[in-house]
This record gives structure tokens, sequence and C-alpha cells, in this order.
């Protein structure tokens, strides 16, 4: 325990976070002191995501949601720039000894798991509010999620608590990592200026040379194991003036990582090298008389504000290989900002990351392969096929692009994992070498028929489950949205004896095929996933290459059998098939008296299309999303935004009615309400009824 560092942290969190915060939830008639330990333990949970994230105090406490139905979760930050998703706890302490203990690791996994089966309307309404941005990010395929526990004590977990994250981790890898922040890191934090932490750095530069005007400057080449060294000892706070920190082990980074390792005296040649912006830069006596020579640097202030993804990589490789890596070098600019105009700093910061980047599918163009499919499609089919990033894609009807012609022959292939690559990531198809992604679709070359016609059928398939996504929730909307590619190459599986090459084909008989192929590929898959994996989250299974290609092999199984499709559950649709059942659970509730009169309702949206639809209409006007609960069979819901009473199923329609959108043809508005720590009207009616059964 050290009471400054405490005390420093306690007026951090208030001087940036009063007024932020919001304590809406908390009794007005709570004692002062519940007051200040949930303000200062959600302001701590904020701190976290303005360090990790890199957002201001008021956006990052938008990103708390302690309170009823946090599920152990207090705060949920989404980056734009990269699809990473930071789940935090937070716990304070006046003493600074604060930890945490095995049940709240337990609940804190239980969120998560939640999460990751998209079950958003389990949370409360200030998750809601992030839900579209947690479903987006879930969405993409290298997504890295990160657990945070934030102490205010010692960053060590017990070893119980330890198993529950290994655990987690182990059932999600590689997706998820952990990170333990205690007392010390928020004190340096709080020390050092989480907005704009000074960093002072030494650099050694050879092949010297300086720019004396009209700004300052010095540029040279250093060695890796130095540039390697500030990361060590740094980390992400060396990028606090860029547009973003590291992204990670992405493509491109693994690549700049395998270059240093394997040819470490190529890569001066391979990489654009790093600008570093300092308050000051001093060089010193030593070497200073050596022209074009070395020359050491003392850099006051210093910030990486390009190159942050080669420093990132080069301490990754400095790490696997110290011995190899280090010895390679990187062009490195070193900018004083002491006589710049004010501005100055921004505008090299922007320029420097907006410049036109070389990309894997550019080097794709260099192909002659692409040169003549361009000229098949144009000959054969009087089409426009566009392979040169830049220009304009061809509308639908006229054309395609080398991205959509990728994709169409990934999901083709008989390999389901090329299907699985498209999804991961669009960069994995411009994989080169001999078993690269790339030459698996366009070598030997395919004809412009073949391509052609398997971009409509990739484009029937998803055109026909998107039209079915009100027609789906739970695990089967999942499946559908993070198997999609994976069912396109079910479907092309069974179209794999068409004539796709022929151009006298008919190609039109085969794609009236396309919809029912597509319910039956996605009936199949949903059913043996509840049979393999009924435990698990589609988010999760379906970037397991393994798990996917047995879901893939027991699907074309079934529907090369010729067994009809396999019926959803009811839960997975909108409208039960237990009519009656589900009608009733108004009465339950009014029946048992289990509601009290004047409870708050609040509505959570359980569809992917809601969220997109109501989420921000509710948000224009917070009363939309708002109700009190009145014991009346016919119209319990007294609906903030207008005074009048409505069934929980009338007035989820009215709202669908009334907001930017088409509403789906049935809905349960019982799952759609939920009284605040308790639970949806239909879930707590289930429960009364099973009560009453026993």
């Amino acid at each position: 325990m050290n009471p400054l560092q405490v005390r420093h942290v306690r007026e951090a969190l208030v001087r940036q976070f009063e007024g932020h915060i919001d304590l809406s939830d908390l009794d007005d008639k709570a004692p002062a002191r519940h007051r200040e330990q949930s303000f200062l333990s959600r302001a701590l949970a904020a701190m976290a995501v303005q360090h990790l994230v890199g957002t201001g105090p008021s956006e990052a406490a938008i990103s708390v949601i302690d309170g009823f139905d946090d599920w152990g979760i207090d705060a949920v930050a989404v980056s734009e720039d990269v699809p990473h998703v930071w789940l935090v706890q937070a716990k304070w302490s006046d003493n600074g000894n604060a930890s945490l203990d095995q049940a709240s690791a337990l609940k804190f996994k239980q969120g998560f798991d939640l999460l990751l089966r998209e079950e958003y309307a389990r949370f409360n309404k200030r998750f809601q509010g992030l839900a579209d941005r947690v479903d987006r990010a879930f969405g993409e395929g290298e997504i890295k999620i990160t657990l945070v526990v934030a102490l205010l004590g010692r960053p060590v977990l017990a070893d119980a608590v330890e198993f529950v994250f290994k655990q987690a981790c182990k059932e999600t890898e590689p997706m998820t990592d952990v990170k333990v922040m205690g007392l010390p890191d928020f004190h340096e934090l709080v020390r050092a200026g989480v907005g704009e932490p000074k960093i002072g750095l030494t650099a050694r530069l050879d092949g010297c040379a300086s720019v004396p005007e009209p700004f300052k400057a010095h540029y040279g080449t250093m060695h890796a194991g130095d540039v390697a060294s500030w990361y060590e000892e740094h980390g992400d706070r060396l990028f606090a003036k860029n547009i973003r920190t590291s992204l990670g082990l992405t493509t491109v980074n693994r690549s700049i990582t395998d270059t240093l390792i394997k040819r470490p005296a190529h890569f001066w040649y391979f990489n654009n090298g790093i600008t570093v912006l300092c308050d000051s830069v001093r060089r010193t006596a030593k070497f200073a008389n050596a022209a074009g020579g070395p020359g050491d640097f003392v850099l006051a202030g210093a910030s990486v504000v390009n190159g942050a993804q080669t420093v990132a990589a080069i301490h990754a490789a400095v790490k696997q290989a110290p011995e190899v890596a280090s010895a390679g070098r990187v062009w490195v600019r070193l900018i004083s900002l002491e006589d710049c105009p004010e501005g100055f700093a921004t505008e090299v910061t922007q320029a420097t990351n907006t410049q036109n980047q070389v990309k894997a599918r550019d080097y794709a163009a260099l192909d002659e392969r692409q040169a003549r499919l361009r000229d098949d499609f144009a000959l054969s089919l009087h089409k426009t096929y566009v392979y040169k990033r830049g220009d304009v894609d061809p509308a639908p009807a006229a054309g395609c692009s080398i991205v959509e012609a990728a994709m169409s022959l990934s999901c083709a292939n008989r390999n389901a994992e090329l299907a699985m690559r498209a999804k991961q990531n669009q960069e994995l198809l411009w994989e080169f070498g001999a078993n690269g992604t790339y030459r698996l679709l366009f070598g030997p070359q395919p004809s412009a028929y073949r391509v052609w016609r398997s971009v409509l059928v990739l484009r029937a398939v998803l055109a026909h489950l998107v039209a079915g996504d009100r027609t789906r929730e739970g695990r089967a909307a999942q499946v559908a949205e993070h198997g999609d590619l994976l069912i396109v190459h079910l479907v092309m599986q069974r179209l794999a004896q068409e004539a796709f090459d022929d151009q006298n084909a008919d190609w039109e008989p085969v794609l009236a095929r396309v919809p029912a192929l597509t319910d039956s590929a996605l009936g199949w898959l949903i059913h043996h996933f509840d049979a393999e994996y009924p435990t698990s989250s589609a988010l999760v299974t379906f970037k397991h290459p393994q798990k996917c290609r047995q879901l893939v092999d027991l699907a074309l199984g079934s529907m090369r059998s010729g067994q009809p499709r396999p019926e959803m559950p009811a839960e997975y649709s909108p409208a039960p098939k237990e009519g009656e059942r589900r009608v009733a659970a108004v009465a339950v509730l009014v029946n048992s008296g289990a509601v009290v009169d004047g409870s708050p309702v609040e509505f959570r949206p359980v569809t992917g299309p809601e969220r997109r639809t109501l989420l921000p209409w509710i948000a224009e006007e917070p009363r939309r999303g708002q109700a009190t609960w009145v014991n009346d069979r016919r119209r319990p819901l007294l609906w903030a935004a207008d005074g009048k009473q409505y069934s929980p199923t009338g007035l989820t329609m009215q709202m669908l009615k009334m907001a930017p959108g088409e509403p789906p043809k049935a809905v349960q508005g019982t799952t759609r309400w939920y009284l605040p720590g308790v639970g949806s009207l239909a879930a707590l009616a289930d429960s009364i009824r099973s009560a009453e059964n026993e």
C-alpha cells in the first residue's frame, strides 16, 4: 500500500471524470460514501479504457456499463481502427489493496460468455448503446479481445482467479488475452499524464545527416535492437501522438517480423522507416565532428507518429531471435518541434499516416492472369472486370471486382479453409507463394464464365441470407452471420457438377435453386452446430479451422443424403410456435403479482436489424425505450414516450413502425422488455411457471 499514490490517483479520477461518469442508476437516498465508491470504481474502469484505447475522458466514461445487469463487466470499449474489444472489471480500494476474488472472476467470465453468444439483450441499457459497435467488431475476422483487470492494488492475480482467465483464453484462443493493471500502473499514468505522456529517449543514428531549416530534423539508420529497447521500456506510450497504436500481430506486422528474423540485412530496403516527433532534440558532443558518421541524440517528449507497426514488429522479432534480429537496420527521422508553428505536429502526423500504402492486393494487379481475365470478361461476357485498386467497381449487373472474384472462388474451392480465410481477413486472399491462397484461386487461370457464375452464386446466397435476417434469432442468427461464407461454400459444393465453364449453359435455372440450397445448408449447419457444440458460441466456433471442417463435412453429408432439412428450434424464431404459452406470459406475471405497479421496464433489442433500427432512434429520445409496468392483462406497459398503454408485442411493433426501417413480420415483445436486475418479462414468466410446476 502507498497512501500517496492512492491519493494521486483519486485526485486524478475526480479531476478527469467528475461530471462524465453516469451515477443516475444509484438511489438518491444512497449514502454519500456509497456514491463516492461507485464513482471511483467506475472512473478507474474509464481511466483504464482511456489509456488502452486512447480516448478522451467523456468517451471513456461512456464505455462504463457498471450497474444492474452488467454481468461482472464494468466497461466495454471498442477500437474503430482495428477490430479490438476491451472488457474491463475494476476494483477500487481506499487503502490501495484491491484484489479480485474467484467469484468476481467467474462472473466476469460469465459476462464474457454471454457476449460471445451475442446475448446482448441480457445487458443493461448502458451496454445497449455500445451493442452495435461490439457486434460489428465481432463480425470481423481477426478480432482481438482483451480481458482487463483494473485493480487499485498489486497487479497480481490469485491462482484460482488466474485459472479462470486461463480457461477463458483457452476456450477462445487465439483471439483473447488478459491484461492486469495495478496501482503502480495507474499512478504512472497519472504521473506522466494519460493524454500525452512525456517520454525521454536516446538514439544513435548511423550515416547521420541533418536538415537545419525551416525546421530542425535529423535522419539516419538505427539498429533494430535499439528501437526494440524503446518499446520494451515504454510500450504503446511511444505512440501517444500517433493516429493509432500497434495493431498487434496483423498479416503485415508478421511479414515485418519474419523479414527481420530471416533476412535482417534486407530489412532496411523493405521498410519505410520511423518518424519521431520530439519536444526537443539535442545532439551530444560524441561523434559531433564525424561528418556522415554516427550521431548520438537525446530526445525529450518523444512520440513515434509514423511507424508504430514497425516498432512493435521489431520488438516482437528481437524477442524471438535477439542475436539475429538486433543486427537489422531501420530508417529513422527525428523532428524537433522547438521552433515549429502551432499545429505543425498534427500536420506531420496526418500527412505521414495518410499517404497511399501499397497493399498485398496491389501485387495481384501485376499478375498477367488478371489482365487476361479482364479481357476474357470483356470479350466473352461483355462485362467489366476491375483488378486494380483505385479503379471504380462496376455496377453489379455490369461486372465485378477482383475482390468479389477471389471471395467467390475461395467459396467454390473444395477446401473449406479457403472460405474461412476469406471470412477471417480479406488480406489473406492475396497470400502469394506455393501454398498461398492467391495461387490456389487464380492459378491455373479460371475462365471468365467460371468467375462470373461463381460471383452470381455468392451474391444470391448472401442476398437470401440477408433477406431472412428478421426471421432468425439466437444461435440461428449467429450461424447465418458468422458462417455465411461456409454456407456459400456448401451451396457451391452442391453445384460443383454444374457447367461453370460452358459458355452455352443456361445459368438461370441454376440460380433458381440457390435459395432452397441456402436454406438447406443453413438448416443443417445449425443442426450440427447445436449437436456438436451446444454450449459454444458461433463467434468462437466459426473461427476454428478444425471445427469448421467438421461442421462442413457433417452438413454436406446431410445435404447429399436427401433428407429434408431439420426444423429450427422455436426459440430461434421471432414468432415462437408455442403461441398460447407465450401469449400467457403477461397473465402469469399479473396473476402472480411478481411485478409491482410502477416498476420501470426498459427495451432491449434482440436481433441485429432491431439494434440497427431502434437503438439510434431511442438515443434521439431516451423515453422511447422506457415504460412503466401496470398490472393490466391486456396492456401492461405504460410507454414513457406518449403516456399510452400497450401490450409488450404491440409496443414493440409500434416502435418498429415509427422508427426508420421495415418492421419484421412477427415479434415476441415479452423477450424485448426487461426489468432491470431481474430479466426479461418472458424469462420471469418462465421462472414463475417452473416454480408452480414443481
